[in-house]
């Protein structure tokens, strides 16, 4: 888990002024208000998951990224490193999101790490919750627990419990949960674009 909302205050503070951005500059580059961003930046408000991801692609970073930079590993053997994970979702303010949990398995420092993610749906969840999403890399996974609905326009694709799967990079596609208990994938992106 972030360590708290204040700690991803404080790295979205410091990739702003690395960039050199005033808040103003910031907050109007990323189409939010500059009191919502400022609030942001003291951890004492949640932003909605397209508007934080619209201030990463201007700060040159990702998700990922942010969250990593915020999280710290576990204590581990010399030479290792344990990481619990976290779940991407907690930052945003979305309710939509309810259900879903997009969890980051390992810490990524730059985009050109890839990125393992574990994806869980209760019933009736999809990811995104509104419409498809495209994503500038090939996406792989494996379906876990249940049955994983892959849906593209026009198109969709079954992924049953031990089966794997391959999205082309700027496919539209979302997933969803049609079962009435929840599902868990892992999914694995070859760069770090979330």
């Amino acid at each position: 888990m972030p360590r708290t909302l204040q700690q991803l205050g404080a790295e979205l503070r410091r990739l702003r002024e690395w960039r050199e951005l005033t808040l103003t500059e910031a907050a109007q580059r990323a189409g939010i208000s500059k009191a919502l961003l400022t609030l942001a930046e003291q951890g004492k408000r949640r932003l909605p998951l397209e508007a934080l991801q619209r201030l990463l692609r201007l700060y040159g970073s990702s998700l990922t990224q942010l969250m990593s930079a915020a999280c710290t590993a576990l204590r581990a053997a010399p030479g290792t490193e344990r990481w619990q994970g976290t779940d991407l979702l907690s930052v945003v303010s979305d309710r939509s999101l309810r259900g879903c949990t997009f969890r980051l398995l390992r810490p990524v420092s730059s985009s050109q790490q890839p990125v393992w993610l574990e994806l869980r749906l209760a019933p009736g969840a999809q990811l995104p919750p509104g419409e498809y999403w495209s994503l500038p890399t090939l996406t792989e996974g494996i379906a876990l627990e249940g049955n994983l609905l892959v849906e593209l326009p026009g198109d969709e694709l079954l992924v049953r419990s031990g089966e794997s799967f391959a999205i082309h990079a700027e496919r539209q596609h979302r997933y969803r949960n049609y079962l009435p208990v929840p599902i868990r994938a892992v999914l694995v992106l070859t760069s770090a674009v979330l």
